[in-house]
């Protein structure tokens, strides 16, 4: 009987030690962003327009709480994990559709060799998108509106990231980047629809960053599965003491089964550290649709102020122009009436934990 108790005592304390030495950690975290947003010629009921005064969640940053973990598995192996859920603070409606975790779902390992992960995750247009928009890519006024893709979310998707000294490089292939479309992705013996991939590389050293991305997805039917949109982005930053420049350009051609379409957007700005707790930004796009001579200019003025490393309050303005019968607003496509311009404002604030 002793004999047993003392295997039994050994075999506990054995089982013990990998759970002794693991280092593990997950952290909650979250921004809530909310503002006053003032703009005019909005469409109304029966084809009227006007200026409207709206609340607005999610200006410089998408509100979001998250749950992000990892746990050291020794030999340079961590496991990790990211579960982030995107809501409006203005009416605390769930965003992406009603997603629990709409933003960001995966789990991976973090290897010696790069990082492997899978779940629903950021296609690599967004990851270039965040570096090279002199706006940092806000959900409010930025390129956002030109583009939602650019900032898409990919369903059952597998990343690979590395870094490679100065450069990194990212691929990402997806079975079906929207499971929320009925037959829309992993439709057995159609493996084509809904199939999403991505390649990026980007190469950054001092005060330079370059970089550039490719993205395919393709329709999410079976009738629609030849149906493809091909985006190419690149862009670059450069830092002069206080000030930072920005470039970029994203060319976007869709093939379908009776036409080509095609256009390009491009953009450039600075942001200004006027002080410690003063940002301000600027930024200038534009985008042609090819062939038919209609294009969408818009200029972004923002002014950020920190009052603390966690909280800032904000102001932001934009002027969009529209050219023949086009009706791109200051957040997005539809949000004014049809051939007119559109200046749109917004103060707010912004609260990090």
């Amino acid at each position: 009987m002793k004999k047993h108790h003392a295997l039994t005592a050994v075999a506990v304390s054995c089982a013990a030690v990998p759970t002794a030495y693991a280092q593990s950690s997950v952290t909650l975290y979250g921004i809530t962003d909310v503002g006053i947003e003032v703009v005019n010629h909005v469409p109304g009921p029966n084809g009227t327009s006007g200026t409207a005064v709206r609340m607005e969640s999610g200006n410089l940053a998408g509100s979001r709480w998250g749950l992000r973990g990892q746990e050291d598995l020794g030999g340079g192996l961590t496991a990790e994990f990211d579960l982030e859920n995107g809501f409006s603070i203005a009416n605390g409606t769930l965003a992406q559709g009603g997603r629990l975790f709409g933003r960001k779902a995966y789990v991976g390992l973090n290897t010696p060799y790069g990082e492997v992960t899978l779940g629903r995750q950021y296609n690599l247009l967004y990851g270039l998108m965040y570096v090279y928009d002199p706006l940092n890519f806000n959900p409010g006024y930025s390129a956002q509106g030109y583009d939602a893709t650019l900032v898409g979310r990919v369903d059952n998707s597998v990343r690979y990231l590395a870094h490679f000294s100065d450069v990194t490089f990212a691929a990402l292939y997806s079975t079906g980047f929207d499971s929320t479309i009925p037959n829309g992705a992993q439709v057995p013996g159609h493996s084509k629809v809904g199939r999403e991939y991505s390649v990026s590389l980007q190469y950054a050293n001092g005060p330079g960053n370059v970089g550039i991305a490719y993205d395919q997805m393709q329709g999410t039917s079976i009738a629609t599965a030849d149906v493809t949109q091909m985006r190419v982005m690149g862009g670059g930053s450069y830092s002069f003491g206080p000030v930072k420049a920005f470039i970029g350009t994203r060319w976007l051609n869709i093939r379908n089964n009776m036409a080509l379409q095609s256009s390009l957007l491009y953009w450039l700005g600075a942001a200004w550290q006027a002080s410690v707790p003063l940002v301000f930004s600027l930024g200038a796009y534009q985008e042609r649709i090819r062939g038919t001579g209609q294009k969408t200019t818009s200029g972004v003025l923002l002014a950020d102020y920190f009052l603390s490393k966690r909280t800032d309050v904000y102001a932001e303005v934009s002027y969009v122009s529209n050219a023949s019968g086009l009706n791109f607003g200051v957040r997005a496509l539809g949000d004014v009436t049809t051939g007119s311009n559109q200046t749109g404002a917004v103060v707010g604030i912004r609260h990090a934990f």
